[in-house]
């Protein structure tokens, strides 16, 4: 789940500054975040392992009518995610594939490739960022400023959060099941392609099934200002030391 959201951004359609935290809610957060770490399958594995290729199919809601989608993600580290789409509209389907390398991104829509401007760059390696965070292994780094954002329902059952704050970056929210300590929400800003309005959007990752010997999501559901904005379910997950560099290319 925590790369899926970068599809959304092809689709289109892809900040407040924290406080420092108390030194005892500082504690409180590390050892949420500690307790989550083992839930997911310890932190020698997240960082043993921090390449991700998944596939997924769900449906895009951004623009109304659900539009079929299918696709692969490829992702490693903080700035360095391929994501490849099939758009299915008007009985036809579209290709797209984005690939966002460190100071370097592209568009690949049907034969034609445009390069990032400075702006959507900038937006596209927030995202990454935010999706880096997501995994966990990120969150023993000490750049990385962690604070309670206390306690809230998701479905029926009680999440404890977490903010996530560096610098640089934006703030993003945490929320782990308080018995089992797996993330089950995530709550940033984006900047919306199609608007270019800051959002608000949530994420809730669920379905977790055991992928060599870490827990992986295998549903997922995002909103935007509480709308629901796609839906689907990852097909395969497979993690890696590291990904093949010809993955993060021009396309």
């Amino acid at each position: 789940m925590a790369h899926v959201r970068y599809a959304v951004a092809a689709l289109g359609f892809v900040l407040a500054v924290g406080c420092p935290a108390r030194a005892d809610d500082a504690a409180e957060a590390r050892k949420l975040v500690e307790k989550a770490v083992k839930a997911h399958g310890g932190q020698e594995k997240l960082d043993k392992l921090p390449g991700t290729s998944l596939k997924f199919k769900g449906t895009f809601h951004g623009q109304g009518d659900g539009i079929p989608t299918t696709g692969e993600i490829s992702a490693q580290g903080p700035d360095k995610q391929r994501i490849d789409i099939e758009v299915e509209a008007g009985g036809q389907k579209f290709p797209i594939v984005i690939v966002v390398a460190g100071d370097k991104g592209w568009t690949k829509i049907g034969k034609e490739t445009t390069e990032f401007d400075k702006d959507k760059l900038a937006e596209a390696k927030e995202q990454a960022y935010a999706a880096w965070v997501w995994t966990l292994a990120p969150l023993k780094d000490k750049q990385v400023t962690l604070a309670t954002v206390g306690e809230i329902k998701v479905g029926d059952r009680p999440a404890l959060g977490v903010k996530v704050s560096s610098k640089g970056h934006r703030d993003v929210d945490l929320y782990f099941d308080k018995e089992t300590g797996l993330l089950v929400k995530t709550e940033t800003v984006v900047k919306d392609d199609t608007s270019g309005q800051e959002v608000t959007e949530e994420s809730f990752p669920g379905e977790y099934k055991e992928v060599q010997g870490t827990k992986q999501a295998h549903k997922f559901l995002v909103k935007r200002n509480g709308k629901l904005h796609v839906e689907g379910e990852v097909t395969g997950i497979e993690l890696s030391e590291k990904l093949d560099a010809s993955l993060f290319e021009k396309p």
